[in-house]
């Protein structure tokens, strides 16, 4: 009897691990193949953003850095965000090293979208 139990046990445990495994394994299919900006991307990313990190703390001015700059996916791409222009952003490498593979929340991405009309 408890030797049944504990195979049962072991199966249920094996059987959910699969599951996970290729859960995760079909996550990575849907992934962008390309991982970095291109050049033509950056340069449009950099013009959009008037050449300036687009951080901006919710209390005080927008990050004032020119040199060192990053160009970021908003939604990471390690999250299965795409390549694209509309997920990019400038960002310097001290806000983007501090973002790392967060995803911002609605606000934050409502925000940066209001901000770019004016610059």
């Amino acid at each position: 009897m408890n030797d049944v139990l504990v195979l049962a046990c072991l199966l249920i445990a094996l059987s959910g691990s699969l599951l996970l495994l290729a859960g995760l394994a079909r996550r990575r299919h849907r992934r962008d193949p390309q991982r970095l900006f291109t050049w033509q991307q950056k340069r449009a990313l950099l013009a959009r953003s008037g050449y300036r990190c687009e951080h901006k703390h919710p209390l005080w001015r927008r990050c004032r850095r020119t040199d060192g700059l990053e160009a970021d996916h908003i939604v990471p791409w390690s999250r299965g965000g795409p390549t694209e222009l509309w997920n990019g952003q400038v960002l310097c490498r001290r806000h983007n090293t501090r973002k790392s593979n967060r995803i911002p929340s609605a606000l934050y991405r409502w925000r940066l979208a209001r901000r770019r009309r004016r610059y």
